[in-house]
């Protein structure tokens, strides 16, 4: 973790922790995978700042259910500060998105995928974003076509750049589908991991360990907003 000083990325009061320093990589562990993907969808989208971007790598879903998922966390979604690189090779050209989107059709190809994240980030720049919330959907995907040592390569370059630019990093690992060393290789780049978990009843539940947490603990996140409506009789 590096921080120069700048503002703290802020998050939902019902994830521990509310905020974190620039230069902050997280992992987010679950072995319900959508689960997990919902929790850190919420930590990408839980800035408020106007100079903040957010860039999605979408390697287990299409780009568009990923932007559609997002549009679901946030009813007032800024399009403008999105930018997706859709690496799953799941949608055809007559569905492809704008100029805010950039596809590649094979989740393996991590120099591809590298590249494009740099042209994406760059655009969020030029467009005044000066900081941006960096997410990798998933590196279970990654890790399914390419190996382990590849992706982890790609993870400290993707992390670093993070440290180095002040930014937020984020990633999503089923750990249904890892196993325990494949964990800990991803895990190692990563400043803090929040662990997520469905109950009996359907409740998501959300565990810190590091970043600045020091008891652990299991706690229920909130229902969105729109999650409530729909229940209501």
């Amino acid at each position: 973790m590096a921080s120069n000083g700048g503002p703290q990325f802020t998050f939902p009061p019902d994830l521990e922790p509310e905020t974190v320093q620039p230069g902050t990589n997280i992992l987010v562990s679950g072995s319900s995978g959508q689960g997990a993907r919902d929790v850190a969808l919420r930590l990408m989208l839980a800035g408020t700042s106007s100079n903040e971007g957010v860039l999605l790598l979408s390697a287990d879903t299409s780009g568009r259910t990923l932007l559609e998922r997002a549009a679901h966390e946030v009813e007032t979604l800024d399009r403008d500060r999105v930018g997706i690189v859709d690496c799953s090779g799941l949608e055809d050209d007559q569905q492809r998105f704008d100029e805010h989107e950039k596809s590649i059709d094979d989740p393996g190809d991590l120099t591809a995928i590298q590249m494009e994240l740099s042209v994406l980030y760059e655009t969020l720049l030029e467009r005044g974003y000066d900081r941006v919330r960096v997410g990798v959907f998933s590196v279970s995907a990654l890790i399914a076509h390419a190996e382990l040592e590849a992706v982890s390569r790609f993870i400290h370059m993707l992390s670093g750049r993070v440290i180095a630019t002040d930014d937020l990093g984020v990633f999503v690992l089923d750990s249904s589908m890892q196993d325990d060393l494949t964990v800990d290789v991803i895990e190692q780049y990563c400043d803090g991991t929040i662990d997520v978990q469905m109950t009996d009843d359907d409740n998501t539940e959300v565990r810190a360990r590091g970043l600045g947490i020091e008891s652990p603990s299991w706690r229920q996140v909130s229902a969105r907003p729109q999650d409530q409506q729909q229940h209501q009789p």
